[in-house]
């Protein structure tokens, strides 16, 4: 009877454990940078830049599946463009791939639920110079 006891005792212990909230849990709330951003301010050698109604309207929509959607203007009077790149987003360092031989890398400043920042420290093979870096700063929509 004791040996019964003890089993019955381990099992419900076990039952009990195995019932417990995952603390692992995936679907966490940390900041994501999936979804869509608009240009709010850029700073270019620690100077805000005066964008235009065109700029204030620019977007990333960063997708899951690692794609990039940007929506600029490179003209006044507003002229849109779309392209679609490639990112890779490891820590702190967001990579936008425009190509085989072409990519642009960032330092995330800060990335939460309503705010994104990158700093733009990479160019094409090149590490831009302090006084030659242009940092973005974008909310969420």
């Amino acid at each position: 009877m004791k040996k019964l006891n003890l089993l019955l005792g381990l099992l419900i212990g076990l039952t009990i454990l195995s019932c417990s909230s995952d603390d692992n849990d995936s679907n966490t709330n940390e900041p994501t940078i999936i979804g869509e951003w608009i240009l709010v301010n850029q700073i270019y050698d620690g100077q805000n830049e005066n964008l235009s109604d065109c700029e204030l309207q620019e977007t990333l929509t960063f997708n899951s599946n690692g794609t990039l959607i940007s929506y600029y203007t490179d003209n006044d009077p507003c002229e849109f463009f779309t392209e679609t790149q490639q990112y890779e987003l490891n820590e702190n360092e967001l990579k936008i791939i425009f190509g085989q031989n072409s990519d642009f890398r960032f330092n995330v400043l800060t990335l939460s639920a309503t705010e994104l920042i990158i700093e733009n420290f990479y160019r094409n093979g090149e590490t831009l110079e302090e006084n030659n870096r242009t940092t973005y700063e974008y909310e969420k929509l």
